[in-house]
């Protein structure tokens, strides 16, 4: 896969957007570009100041309660 700002090889993946979530694919170069010096992307960026803390908050929320249930079914499973 191909760097979505160059033709370089892609190596991660960055949020544009979190609501609705959508990522592109980006070469480590543009990857360290798109957080130090996001002005200059802003043209790509679609979501808000704060989508990001507010994303990975509730996705942490998401993990735990997910472990928390499969803990629970494996226990269940045993008796």
């Amino acid at each position: 896969m191909k760097c979505h700002i160059c033709e370089s090889v892609a190596t991660e993946k960055h949020h544009i957007s979190y609501y609705p979530e959508e990522t592109i694919a980006v070469c480590a170069h543009h990857g360290d570009e798109i957080h130090s010096c996001s002005s200059q992307y802003q043209d790509l960026i679609k979501f808000h100041p704060g989508d990001a803390s507010f994303f990975y908050s509730q996705k942490k929320r998401i993990d735990k309660f997910l472990t928390s249930l499969s803990k629970a079914q494996r226990f269940g499973r045993r008796r």
